[in-house]
């Protein structure tokens, strides 16, 4: 079983919906947490939609203490910036769009936010856009 280090912030007062912390923060409001890659999702899957769309489709397998995810994007595929934040609505399977695209190879990543503060991530997925 792979293991995957990660950080979360212990405060979550952001203002509207909100399943992750801001992305500042400073040392004392750090907690680390482990987290299992794929633990939680039985697939992940993305495809270019389009001329400037990249559709994500997820499921997990089971509702149990999921609050909601993340959408993550990477252009370079070491620093994910969170494009969308989804709440669990209840279903095992969930899809996204990202239509601000940039052309080059780009990564995505879900998260899956838990009740009790852990998060679970995808493998990572990789598209290669040309143009739009």
């Amino acid at each position: 079983m792979k293991t995957l280090l990660i950080i979360a912030v212990t405060s979550m007062a952001v203002s509207g919906v909100s399943f992750l912390p801001p992305t500042s923060t400073t040392n004392q409001d750090v907690k680390v947490i482990s987290a299992t890659q794929t633990s939680e999702f039985g697939f992940f899957r993305i495809h270019r939609q389009g001329k400037g769309n990249v559709v994500l489709n997820w499921g997990i397998t089971s509702l149990n203490g999921v609050s909601g995810f993340s959408v993550e994007r990477s252009y370079d595929g070491d620093f994910f910036d969170a494009i969308n934040q989804i709440p669990c609505n209840g279903e095992l399977k969930h899809s996204c769009k990202d239509m601000n695209i940039f052309p080059g190879l780009i990564h995505y990543r879900i998260a899956c936010v838990m009740d009790d503060g852990s998060v679970h991530y995808t493998q990572v997925e990789t598209i290669r856009i040309v143009q739009h």
